[in-house]
């Protein structure tokens, strides 16, 4: 715990009498004594210093990262079972535990794949059906968060029919759990083996080339809609598929490619 911030530290620093504090606060004390014109003194002893060097307390935060670690998990699981017990009976309950597995996957990849460890993702995945609109807009975005850079969990969550479940919010009357489908879709797309199961589920490309080319949706959504429908026209079936659904170009540049081609091979 540093003295200054009270919290647990992250990055923790040894001054010269010995005592230790988190990096960012001691030069924020450091800084606050000489803009009040006095020399930098330690903040517990208050003894003025010769030298305002700091030294990484290396040791302690290892300790510290493994204390964290060992914590995360804890909690992770507290959070896993108070959706897999109670996910209708308490609404609260299960946005918070979500926000908080959104908030541990922020801090870093490791974390990402801890949650794949504990089998978070089909959790998540489930609470996609939930009759509570505000769970299933939670479980949308920390979905989005948890598939973010990380190919294994994109993977994780195409697997079975939840590729199908998140199409078919694309045609929600609710605005914002379209946005934030067509943004979940868009991260799965980046990963080639899911993006192909995008485009073989039926009225996926129907649905995206609707909301790609929408004057009534928000901008991020066709946005992320384009995006998604450029990853899919890796594939011959897709584009064929976008043709007949009134999006010509990508036809159109491989019939061109191909005569480019044709007429080189001609010429040589």
């Amino acid at each position: 715990m540093c003295p200054l911030t009270k919290q647990v530290m992250q990055d923790p620093v040894t001054i010269e009498t010995g005592q230790t504090f988190e990096r960012e606060a001691i030069l924020k004390w450091f800084r606050e004594c000489r803009d009040n014109g006095r020399r930098p003194t330690c903040p517990l002893t208050q003894r003025e210093l010769r030298t305002t060097d700091i030294n990484p307390s290396i040791a302690l935060r290892n300790v510290i990262d493994e204390w964290r670690a060992r914590n995360d998990e804890k909690d992770l699981e507290k959070a896993c079972n108070a959706l897999r017990l109670h996910p209708e009976d308490d609404e609260d309950e299960s946005v918070r535990a979500m926000a908080y597995i959104s908030q541990i996957c922020q801090r870093s990849g490791a974390k990402k794949n801890l949650v794949r460890a504990q089998g978070i993702i089909s959790t998540l995945a489930d609470l996609l059906k939930s009759s509570s609109r505000r769970v299933r807009l939670k479980s949308l975005q920390v979905l989005r968060t948890v598939v973010e850079d990380n190919d294994q969990n994109k993977e994780e969550l195409g697997k079975g029919d939840t590729v199908r479940t998140i199409i078919k919010f694309l045609s929600n009357e609710h605005i914002q759990e379209r946005e934030l489908a067509v943004s979940l879709l868009y991260e799965l797309s980046e990963y080639e083996p899911v993006c192909e199961r995008i485009g073989a589920v039926y009225g996926a490309i129907l649905l995206l080339v609707g909301m790609g080319s929408s004057k009534s949706e928000n901008m991020m959504a066709v946005e992320k809609a384009e995006k998604t429908l450029k990853n899919l026209e890796k594939y011959d079936t897709n584009i064929k598929q976008m043709a007949e659904n009134g999006r010509l170009q990508p036809l159109l540049t491989k019939l061109l490619q191909g005569l480019h081609h044709y007429l080189h091979f001609a010429s040589s």
